[in-house]
């Protein structure tokens, strides 16, 4: 649910460099390009998993402005790295409370929540992240939230969160697939098969989504479908738990 830039991180800006036109050292950096060149830094050790190394420029950048979100926002995720469940959730905090609608702030902190299996408490920042029109991944995040409404009991609600996802981009192949999925469980089996078929022109099958096709195939009638699917189930994930399990009403 985590998406970060990758950018070039100019270190001159922290250790300056020599001008041979003056033969001296230029001006210090500006406070604002320090702290960049600092966040840049830590970002590229967090994404390498260097989290020893991420840790020194993150408190360097913390140092130079404490109510830096972006800087929380990276503590908190090297925190989370290293398993300080209780250190993650106090930066996240920290940050929402300096910038409430900070979208990846947002898009963080319930992916944290949604990890701890805090399902209804993911559900706010979530909300909140999805009425941002300029957040570039908003179809992903509507997704992200209609995953939590499933996990906190809502399938209506969750229904919604995904056909806005599709709206917005019709790849959001996790959407079609739990659509369909709803649908048959409402028994709307041709609904179900058309977004069915729009998860499997997208993404490859896995066990769950194989399990659906067979018993779609028997809804529908389709015998084929129903033994083709079961095949694939078998031969491609013998020791799958829908290997064993997955049944089609007679």
């Amino acid at each position: 649910m985590r998406i970060f830039a990758t950018l070039l991180v100019c270190l001159s800006v922290l250790t300056g460099c020599v001008t041979t036109s003056t033969g001296g050292l230029p001006p210090p950096a500006d406070r604002a390009t320090r702290l960049a060149a600092y966040l840049e830094l830590a970002r590229g050790y967090l994404e390498k998993r260097d989290f020893d190394r991420a840790r020194a420029p993150l408190n360097r950048a913390l140092e130079i402005d404490r109510r830096s979100v972006d800087a929380h926002v990276l503590k908190a995720w090297l925190s989370e790295s290293e398993n300080d469940v209780e250190l993650a959730e106090k930066h996240y905090r920290i940050a929402l409370r300096y910038d409430s609608n900070h979208a990846q702030a947002l898009n963080n902190y319930a992916s944290f929540l949604y990890g701890q299996q805090r399902f209804s408490e993911a559900l706010p920042p979530l909300r909140k992240l999805v009425r941002n029109t300029e957040y570039h991944a908003r179809s992903q995040a509507y997704e992200n939230l209609g995953l939590a409404e499933l996990k906190a009991g809502d399938p209506e609600f969750a229904k919604d969160a995904f056909s806005r996802a599709l709206m917005l981009n019709f790849a959001q192949a996790r959407s079609s697939l739990e659509l369909a999925d709803l649908a048959y469980a409402d028994g709307e089996y041709e609904v179900a098969g058309e977004y069915y078929d729009g998860f499997r022109q997208r993404a490859a099958q896995t066990p769950r989504s194989l399990c659906l096709g067979m018993k779609l195939g028997q809804a529908l009638g389709d015998s084929d479908q129903l033994a083709s699917y079961a095949l694939a189930l078998h031969n491609l994930y013998p020791n799958s738990s829908e290997a064993t399990r997955c049944t089609v009403p007679r």
